[in-house]
């Protein structure tokens, strides 16, 4: 008797456990990180992207597009690129989502702040948007990444984008 008490009230955790489980690993909710980048890049021809990876490009492509605004910049004199991240049709941003922008100054730069959070974005259901400020050091062309965190839904589903890798290029003038 006293063991199928003891059998009886661990039952409940193992389905609330294997449920949980369950959720975390779905598929439908979160998609590996793809690259978005605006500037070409310089690196060898990678090879043809497997179908697997064409599918989550697909995926991402029909849920959001990323459009970058390098902006003009001045060596030694404040300059500012405007990351844009815009929900495709059928999709909003999730207001809810704890957005990021991690952004990698390269040498030669000094960012304004180079982590990025919710509270400085401009953050809309039409639109998530970055200011990323920067001081140049010295005139050229100055390569900037960072890797994003955002979502998107529609009335379905929502989907969850980590890291996602972006990239873009800054001509600073004399």
């Amino acid at each position: 008797m006293r063991r199928d008490l003891l059998l009886g009230s661990f039952l409940p955790i193992g389905v609330a456990l294997s449920a949980l489980a369950a959720c975390q690993s779905s598929p439908a909710t979160s998609a590996p990180a793809a690259p978005a980048s605006v500037a070409p890049s310089a690196a060898p021809t990678p090879a043809a992207p497997t179908s697997a990876a064409l599918a989550t490009q697909a995926a991402t492509a029909q849920s959001y597009t990323v459009r970058i605004v390098a902006g003009d910049a001045k060596a030694g004199q404040a300059g500012k690129s405007v990351v844009e991240v815009t929900p495709a049709a059928g999709f909003h941003m999730n207001l809810e989502f704890p957005v990021r922008l991690r952004v990698t100054p390269p040498t030669g730069l000094t960012l304004g702040k180079a982590d990025l959070s919710k509270e400085d974005a401009e953050l809309t259901e039409a639109a998530l948007r970055f200011s990323v400020p920067f001081t140049a050091s010295a005139a050229g062309k100055v390569s900037l990444e960072a890797l994003g965190d955002f979502s998107v839904c529609n009335d379905t589903t929502c989907k969850l984008f980590r890291d996602e890798k972006l990239a873009w290029d800054v001509d600073v003038k004399i």
